[in-house]
């Protein structure tokens, strides 16, 4: 399966929560269109990939050289030493074959992946960009530290370090509604204190700004803490129903009517003998024509 669209169309966080729900083993291309035309060092294509729903890799370039030059920048091996390493046909990731050999230590490991991910953070940054999705596509072994995490948590460290929401203003939840829990098992992510707390508030049927009045809280931050606990799935978003006042709350001023034109007109009880008798006559007048 290969899907190519736009972030306009799904955001990064959608794709993630894609990937990490199906337990997708796949690789994926994001192409900054933001950078196109200004000065920027970053980098214009950037590559993740995942298995079973889990980040593996991640780099800013499409050679698949992107780990061995994090390490040759470190010079924490010699650049001859460490082509050797790659040119040898293995499955193993280059990362733990390092450390096997003694050239690294998990410190090293940690480092490299943590780098890794900083272009995650990056792509979240985008304001426009195209992706594709390659299903089935494992990383290279050359950009593979040995380290994983799941998608979600990924994400939701990129979104928790998040500069500009505008790209995703469309997609939070909206200040008017509630949210209620998904499960009712403990969070399977890590959560900060804030999520924690508004995670307290789901099921209240309490709308968002209400909540961000109770905690004191700005309730743009709730909404972006309430979209981190909707990609996390721990949560979903439920419009309320604004019920209409009853109308005793609304009485009628009866001084504010005009009802001096009513005071010549004819009662309708004194009408009533006669227009009974003009329904009779006219009654009596169909049937014998009909007779």
């Amino acid at each position: 399966m290969r899907l190519h669209s736009s972030l306009a169309d799904f955001s990064l966080a959608e794709l993630f929560l894609f990937i990490a729900q199906g337990r997708k083993t796949c690789r994926l291309i994001v192409c900054n269109l933001s950078s196109a035309h200004a000065s920027t060092t970053r980098s214009r294509y950037y590559s993740i990939w995942f298995r079973h729903g889990c980040v593996v890799a991640a780099s800013n370039c499409l050679n698949g050289q992107g780990l061995l030059r994090k390490i040759k920048l470190r010079k924490w091996l010699h650049p001859q030493l460490l082509d050797q390493f790659c040119t040898q046909q293995s499955q193993t990731p280059l990362g733990l074959r390092l450390k096997a050999s003694g050239l690294l230590d998990t410190e090293h490991l940690n480092l490299l992946f943590a780098s890794q991910l900083k272009h995650i953070q990056e792509m979240f940054e985008f304001r426009s960009g195209v992706f594709k999705l390659d299903k089935n596509l494992s990383a290279p072994t050359t950009e593979m530290t040995g380290l994983t995490l799941e998608a979600i948590e990924a994400a939701l460290m990129a979104l928790r370090s998040l500069k500009n929401w505008q790209t995703l203003a469309d997609v939070l939840p909206d200040p008017n509604s509630a949210i209620c829990t998904l499960s009712d098992n403990q969070p399977h992510v890590h959560l900060k204190d804030l999520e924690r707390q508004i995670l307290t508030f789901a099921n209240s049927r309490m709308s968002l700004n209400n909540i961000a009045t109770i905690i004191n809280q700005p309730t743009t931050s709730l909404q972006q803490a309430t979209f981190r606990l909707i990609i996390a799935g721990l949560v979903e978003e439920v419009y309320l129903m604004t019920p209409q006042p009853p109308l005793n709350h609304h009485p009628i001023d009866l001084n504010l009517l005009d009802c001096s034109h009513l005071a010549h007109q004819p009662s309708p009880s004194l009408e009533l003998g006669n227009l009974s008798d003009s329904l009779f006559n006219n009654a009596v007048g169909y049937l014998k024509r009909k007779l």
